[in-house]
């Protein structure tokens, strides 16, 4: 009877792993809900004040003091500025008006970025055993590879950083890279602005894209990661830092993506207390026969788990001759309730607004 290989690769028992503590199991966080330990990218356009924000972290981890409104977890910080030099650094931190603490150091060029850097890293956190957070400014100042080779891009870009990582996963700190985005951006998914394959975003547990307005003051800054809900700091640039006006939860950020015909018919149906009809007959009930009947039921499909149902509305249709014929059925319970309560006031976003299903019709053609 031959022989049976033996695997090389050291399985574990999952029973085991569901019963006992694992170490490190959760990551912490560095700044609450935005930066946990692992590997971060903030990217965002040229001009978009991404190097005022980074030496403000900087500053708030560093000193203890809360990031955006956010707590952070007190430690020693490493922040290379390679695209800046002292005097720039120095006048930024004048106009800030924060004396940095003894544990924020400082590197503004690395001698070898490209073939040193991780020996460069591991030096610099083995003689300051107290950082827990490092900043970089930016990824492509460290970069290994020539972004413009014929070399495949998304394993040069993802051996790059799976290396950086596997750093901040052992040792439990935060990396933090500054990026650039597209100039194109994507309406449906924000991490694909990001420059690069798709290694970039892939590799990051958190990804933070900082928009700000050309020429103006108002900005955001998206933030979504594996162990942490999405959120969006709605902020405004005030020399020299950035002010967070509102913070938007994950559901605040669902709610904004649902196109306002489906609140349309949501007040439609909840006034009314159900439909039968085609799509177009709909459409002129609540006033929007411009709208193309395919874009709404399209648009009621796709958002009926998220909206529809959760407010006790269901349908189903089926065809009648040439056309299809819609049943909508409200529960009486969603009904009363809507007696008691306004319907705008339960759907902020309601109301006609031609642009944004022009948008959305656009979205689907």
């Amino acid at each position: 009877m031959p022989e049976r290989k033996q695997s090389t690769t050291n399985f574990k028992s999952a029973e085991e792993l569901f019963y006992n503590p694992v170490e490190g199991g959760k990551p912490d966080m560095i700044v609450d809900g935005l930066i946990p330990t692992g590997l971060t990218i903030i990217a965002g356009a040229p001009k978009s004040c991404k190097s005022w924000l980074m030496l403000r972290l900087a500053l708030s981890v560093s000193l203890g003091e809360p990031f955006l409104g956010h707590d952070v977890k007190k430690c020693d910080v490493a922040y290379y500025a390679l695209e800046d030099t002292d005097a720039r650094l120095k006048s930024r931190l004048l106009d800030i008006g924060t004396a940095p603490p003894p544990g924020l150091i400082y590197a503004t060029s690395v001698k070898d970025p490209g073939n040193d850097f991780i020996s460069d890293l591991e030096k610099c956190l083995d003689s300051n055993p107290g950082v827990g957070l490092v900043i970089v400014d930016t990824l492509q100042k460290i970069r290994t590879s020539d972004p413009t080779s014929n070399a495949n891009q998304y394993a040069c870009e993802y051996e790059e950083l799976a290396r950086l990582k596997e750093i901040a996963d052992h040792r439990r700190i935060a990396i933090v890279f500054v990026h650039h985005t597209r100039k194109k951006h994507d309406s449906k998914d924000g991490n694909n602005d990001v420059l690069g394959s798709s290694a970039v975003t892939g590799t990051a547990d958190m990804i933070l894209i900082l928009r700000k307005n050309r020429g103006g003051t108002a900005g955001t800054l998206s933030v979504s990661g594996r162990d942490a809900p999405d959120i969006e700091l709605v902020m405004q640039w005030q020399h020299p830092e950035w002010q967070v006006i509102e913070e938007k939860s994950e559901e605040d950020i669902a709610r904004e993506n649902v196109p306002e015909i489906v609140y349309s018919v949501v007040d439609f149906l909840m006034a009314e207390g159900g439909f039968t009809g085609t799509m177009s007959a709909l459409l002129e009930e609540i006033g929007l026969p411009h709208v193309k009947p395919h874009v709404l039921s399209r648009a009621l499909s796709k958002f009926h788990d998220e909206v529809l149902l959760p407010l006790g509305i269901t349908y189903d249709s089926a065809r009648v001759s040439s056309d299809r014929n819609y049943v909508f059925t409200v529960s009486e319970e969603s009904v009363s309730d809507a007696d008691e309560q306004s319907c705008p006031a339960a759907f902020p976003n309601s109301g006609n607004n031609d642009d944004a299903h022009d948008a959305y019709d656009a979205s689907l053609l």
